[in-house]
């Protein structure tokens, strides 16, 4: 065990950089690991931390070629690092980081000699780990993010790390306490996403219609939605409209009329009722809508279909 007054400078690092007390010396680094027991009750979530560490390398730094049996993330606070994956390398320093997915070969080594390295990794599991990442903005084509580590995020990894560091993490309290904190590291990492991959928007653009499919008749607003999908509403019904073909406004009427045509052929609701149950605050302006969406009045709906039933 290595206290704070261990100095590197022997192999020509900066003598400012210490060895904290909780790092141990291994053949390539001073590090520290930290493990979680994930419980029944956490598995059943759609992902879970498994392990979490940090480090200070030494001038042989080498991981790989190795495979892992989970996902993790790794953050560079200092220094350079190669990484390998897939046939490409990339050369990442303080800010980025990489993630290792399951069945796929990586290596990673330190840049130069004399550059001190800090390293902060966090493994993960779970049927919806691939969809996380994926939201996060990474792959397993582009596994990489550049000036991703704000202090924020730093700051969330260290409270992580403190709860993993009580002896007591069985405990209920301190189960929901790590999985909160987990989350909420994963929350601060996708709301930094500078990437827009196509399934976040198509993952937006589908959860907005669900929103307006449930709600259309309770007289939500376009500006509801747009808060829902975290756009502003101009853009939002920009993207709309481009990914629907119509705007938002007119989807929501068109959800509202397709419930009041089925009451209409469906039910012996009378048309006052019909128009406040799907959202009209008068008669007057549903049937004006409903004319102007169905080019009849709703009574001759009714009575065409009833009719024809």
């Amino acid at each position: 065990m290595y206290d704070v007054f261990n100095i590197l400078s022997v192999w020509g690092v900066d003598v400012c950089t210490v060895v904290p007390t909780f790092f141990q010396e291994y053949e390539h680094e001073y590090a520290e690991f930290l493990y979680d027991s994930p419980s029944e009750f956490d598995k059943r979530d759609q992902a879970w931390l498994v392990r979490m560490g940090r480090n200070i390398a030494k001038p042989s730094y080498r991981v790989g070629p190795r495979r892992i049996e989970c996902y993790s993330i790794h953050f560079v606070q200092e220094g350079h690092i190669f990484f390998e994956y897939d046939g490409q390398q990339r050369l990442l320093g303080p800010g980025d980081l990489f993630c290792m997915y399951p069945g796929i070969t990586y290596l990673y080594y330190k840049n130069q000699d004399k550059e001190s390295l800090r390293l902060i990794w966090m493994a993960m599991d779970g049927p919806g780990m691939e969809e996380i990442l994926t939201l996060l903005g990474l792959s397993r084509h582009e596994p990489y993010l550049l000036n991703r580590c704000s202090p924020m995020i730093e700051e969330h990894i260290s409270g992580l790390m403190n709860v993993l560091r009580q002896k007591d993490t069985a405990n209920e309290a301190v189960r929901l306490d790590l999985r909160g904190r987990f989350y909420s590291l994963l929350g601060q990492l996708m709301s930094s996403s500078e990437r827009q991959p196509e399934h976040r928007v198509l993952s937006w653009v589908s959860k907005s219609l669900d929103y307006i499919r449930l709600h259309a008749t309770e007289g939500i607003t376009v500006q509801q939605v747009a808060r829902l999908a975290g756009l502003n509403r101009t853009y939002f019904s920009t993207e709309f409209r481009s990914a629907i073909g119509v705007s938002p406004a007119e989807y929501i009427a068109r959800v509202r009329m397709d419930k009041a045509k089925d009451l209409l052929s469906q039910s012996t609701a009378t048309v006052t009722e019909i128009a406040y149950s799907v959202g009209y605050t008068s008669l007057y302006s549903f049937t004006r809508a409903f004319k102007n969406h169905c080019r009849m009045p709703p009574t001759d709906y009714r009575n065409l279909h009833t009719a024809n039933s």
